[in-house]
């Protein structure tokens, strides 16, 4: 370096390009004049106003002055860039409206603050591994070609506030690691914009805002971490963006932010911190106009109030720690929330889904009381079909809901209180309790727009069927479909027959009737087959038997026994059935309708007790009218008009008076039978008292065991 005074260099530094060339003064000697005034220079000197460098080249330079001032470049321009690779600069450096045509800034350290405001930086900018240990402040500046600084370090405060990216702009691995929190943001690129790809892959931050960032292409966080609270509040993605398997160690807000194409989370870790926000994660408000992944992520508490997602929304094996709010959502797409996991309280209160929404396997657990149950979905509107297949809850309200389509609720577990008050969104509605398990529970007809529930093969306990309509609960058991349902599955929860009792009475105690949807294509779990109906009644009547609702286990058992007679016609009928399968049900067919007939199945006590008092009457006509082959010593009438005389009528009595002695085998041997057919009828008539008799006995009996 040829030594020279400090105004010699400074006027090197001050010349034009034209003046330097005609001068001969080379680049090499640019550059030494400038090293020299920053080592020796005072505060005044190292101010270069309205310059013009030639390529600056600073590689491996130690670049440094004992006051430690900053060198200020205010309105200078660099047309052949500046190049500073694995340099050292030991001394603040300031850019202020200035142009530069790019900065080759490889493992570069900057000791001090590094400031570059309202600059247009035209060329490429690397900073492959550099290092910054102060501040490094690129407010307003304008990067017209591409930026990497993939794996540099900023260990202080870092700002890119209402920088332009014009094109591709990388952050691989960076480290935004930050000292002080005094503004909550170790690195800002509050309101900058982004039009190109903005890759953030791998990158650490302490606490961070890209709060109002307009990005224009691609973004990935991809495996990216922030260690301090971070937000991203009001910023727009037009490309797609990933934040697969991020890790948010503290608080992160998307609130009010746009993603206009897909948006990808998958594996992404909402930690949560010391609650700084309300909420872990906030995604209030946001906007996702196409797919949005966030499979397998893992959140604590998280809000999604009022979110739209226009299409897709895909929260597969989803983990939610604590609180997780949906409230006012808007699912335009299909929902997927196959085998999430809610440990906390779940709230999906007035959201919309109005294609298919899916919960298969979803656990919703819960945990203190902070709502009245761990999961709402008060007033949601459910338009489409919704899969609730093996889902386990806790305490799960659904009051105000709006159903339409088929809700599956198939082997789904309520290990605690339910309440339904559903409305159906059409007349093509079902809601799928198939070998569901349901503990205790109300399900509340809406004064409008009934809801058809299907509880087949459904474990039930102390479940309250109730309609808000004025005199519904004479209709409410059409709604409500009981095949093969076990009843009173729990010890202490008892399903109450007694509230139905009316309905029941009305309708000859046809409990399995279900109003079905006219041109409905649904498909049932079982048919309502003889055998299916027999085996349901048979559940109802032990169930009432067991809780003590004398009535309607008998009358259950009534039902029963008819549908056996049924199933055994069915047998008979049905050719394949071998000769003696046919034979065997032909016969307890007979069997079950003369106990039907007779004493109605032993529940009819009245009934058999009248045909025990009216049977002998039948004998006694033909004894006193039937002439010579029912002739008994009473005697017989030629004509019915002998009956209005007095002999006439002391023959009848008499026969009637046989016909009853024999009936109750209590004859007394001034009478007999002379006739063949009266002989023969005088032993059926033993016979039959035989019959009739056990009969009443049975029904005693039957009754006295309900």
């Amino acid at each position: 370096m040829t030594q020279r005074t400090l105004d010699e260099s400074r006027t090197i530094l001050e010349l034009s390009p034209e003046e330097r060339e005609q001068r001969d003064v080379t680049a090499a000697e640019v550059r030494d004049a400038f090293l020299e005034i920053i080592e020796g220079g005072d505060q005044q000197a190292k101010v270069f106003e309205g310059c013009t460098f030639p390529e600056l080249v600073l590689d491996y330079q130690e670049i440094e002055s004992a006051t430690k001032r900053p060198v200020v470049f205010r309105d200078c321009a660099f047309p052949g860039g500046i190049r500073a690779a694995h340099a050292d600069f030991r001394v603040p450096i300031h850019f202020e409206d200035c142009t530069v045509t790019g900065f080759e800034l490889e493992r570069a350290r900057f000791e001090y603050d590094l400031a570059i405001h309202a600059t247009e930086i035209r060329g490429e900018v690397n900073g492959f591994e550099a290092r910054f240990d102060r501040d490094m402040d690129c407010t307003g500046v304008t990067f017209a070609a591409p930026v990497s600084m993939d794996e540099a370090t900023f260990s202080d405060d870092t700002s890119f506030d209402d920088a332009t990216f014009e094109q591709t702009a990388s952050f691989r691995a960076a480290t935004f690691a930050g000292i002080s929190n005094e503004l909550n943001d170790n690195a800002s690129f509050e309101r900058a914009s982004f039009e190109a790809t903005a890759n953030f892959q791998q990158a650490t931050f302490g606490f961070t805002s890209f709060a109002g960032v307009a990005f224009g292409g691609l973004v990935s966080f991809e495996e990216a971490q922030f260690d301090g609270n971070a937000t991203f509040a009001d910023s727009t993605f037009t490309g797609e963006v990933d934040f697969d398997e991020v890790r948010f160690v503290e608080d992160v807000s998307f609130s009010d932010c746009v993603f206009e194409q897909n948006a990808v989370f998958r594996g992404t870790m909402f930690e949560g911190g010391a609650r700084t926000l309300k909420d872990d994660a906030r995604f209030a408000d946001a906007t996702f106009h196409e797919d949005v992944n966030f499979r397998a992520a893992e959140f604590r508490s998280v809000n999604f109030e009022r979110a739209v997602f226009g299409k897709r929304a895909l929260f597969e094996e989803v983990r939610f720690d604590a609180d997780a709010d949906f409230i006012g959502a808007t699912f335009t797409g299909e929902a997927d929330f196959d085998e999430a996991r809610f440990d906390g309280d779940a709230d999906f209160s007035t959201a919309s889904f109005d294609r298919q929404a899916v919960f298969r396997g979803a656990t919703f657990e819960g945990e203190t009381q902070h709502l009245e149950q761990n999961a709402v979905f008060d007033e949601v509107h459910f338009a489409n079909d919704v899969d609730f297949d093996n889902v386990t809850f806790t305490s799960v309200g659904f009051c105000g809901t709006e159903f339409g389509g088929v809700i599956d609720f198939t082997g789904a577990e309520f290990t605690d209180e339910f309440e339904f008050i559903a409305e159906a969104v059409d007349d093509d509605n079902y809601v799928n309790f198939t070998d569901a398990v349901l503990k205790e529970g109300v399900i509340t007809q809406p004064a409008d727009h009934w809801v058809r529930y299907d509880f087949t093969q459904a474990s039930l306990g102390d479940i309250t069927l109730k309609a808000e309509r004025k005199g519904g609960h004479r209709e409410i058991l059409d709604y409500f479909r009981f095949c093969n349902t076990e009843f009173n599955e729990f010890d202490g929860y008892e399903f109450d027959f007694s509230a139905h009792t009316y309905y029941l009475d009305r309708n000859d105690w046809n409990l399995h009737a279900f109003d079905e949807a006219a041109g409905s294509d649904y498909e049932y779990a079982l048919e309502m087959t003889p055998e299916n109906i027999e085996t349901t009644y048979l559940k109802a009547k032990k169930a009432a038997s067991a809780g003590g609702y004398v009535k309607a286990a008998g009358e259950f058992r009534v039902q029963r026994q008819r549908y056996a007679r049924r199933k055994h016609i069915a047998i008979v009928r049905d050719k394949a059935a071998g000769t003696r399968a046919r034979l065997s049900n032909a016969s307890r067919a007979v069997e079950n309708y003369f106990l039907d007939v007779s004493c109605g199945y032993g529940m009819r006590l009245g009934r058999i007790l009248a045909v025990f008092l009216v049977t002998p009457l039948i004998p006694a006509v033909l004894y006193a009218f039937g002439g010579q082959p029912f002739r008994t010593d009473a005697g017989q009438l030629s004509s019915i008009w002998e009956v209005t005389t007095p002999a006439g009528q002391a023959i009848l009595f008499k026969n009637l008076h046989f016909s009853y002695i024999t009936f109750l085998t209590i004859g007394y041997g001034n009478i007999g039978p002379k006739g063949a057919l009266a002989r023969v009828f005088a032993g059926l008539e033993v016979y039959l008292s035989v019959i009739l008799g056990g009969l009443v006995l049975y029904a005693l009996i039957k009754r006295s065991e309900l």
